[in-house]
């Protein structure tokens, strides 16, 4: 009994080792993914990297066996060569990249809204534990109301930037934020942080 319950044991470990071997097919697929995203910054005027893209550049074998568990395979069922697809576009963004980090001042937005800008800081903490906000800025002195073709309110926001130092980044980077509130009949609603970042371009921190 012992023997058989082990015999089938293994066959289910095989069975599954065989499974995740096989979804790790779908390698070059996310591998061509990635580099079209890579090829998006690098034809993007300000370079903007996106969160996941900037994981690729700086912390690879971190999105390497993240990778490996979206696709249930082993990180060490990867080819040597796995970079090969993207080592073009990855090099030469991360050779920008380092430029810009090293170069490229931020501009300061034109206005302060202080309540807004309170809100988008305490998302962007909550989305990168241990980043600090060093700047932040909006692009409006007042709510921008966005209306429909019937020229009826359908929301209103305010638009910003922030200036974030996050851990395991080489330089700080500028990331956009929105603030929006809904139009409800007659008057709007409870301001929310629709998007804080997700994808910035490179600074320096000074």
């Amino acid at each position: 009994m012992k023997q058989t319950i082990f015999a089938i044991t293994v066959t289910v470990l095989l069975a599954a080792a065989a499974n995740a071997q096989g979804s790790c097919n779908a390698l070059d697929a996310n591998m061509g993914f990635a580099n079209n995203a890579l090829q998006s910054s690098l034809n993007n005027t300000w370079h903007i990297v996106t969160d996941d893209m900037q994981k690729l550049m700086f912390t690879p074998d971190v999105w390497k066996a993240e990778l490996a568990k979206v696709m249930n395979c082993s990180p060490s069922a990867f080819p040597s060569n796995w970079m090969d697809r993207v080592r073009t576009n990855l090099e030469e963004l991360r050779r920008l990249v380092d430029n810009e980090g090293k170069t490229r001042s931020w501009v300061a937005r034109s206005f302060q809204r202080p309540t807004e800008q309170a809100m988008a800081k305490s998302k962007f903490l909550a989305k990168y534990p241990g980043a600090k906000v060093l700047k932040i800025g909006s692009n409006y002195k007042d709510w921008n109301v966005f209306k429909n073709s019937l020229g009826i309110p359908t929301n209103r926001y305010i638009r910003g930037e922030a200036v974030l130092q996050i851990p395991g980044r080489p330089y700080c980077q500028a990331q956009e934020w929105v603030v929006k509130q809904q139009y409800k009949g007659g008057g709007y609603g409870a301001s929310v942080v629709e998007f804080p970042g997700g994808a910035g371009y490179f600074v320096t921190c000074q």
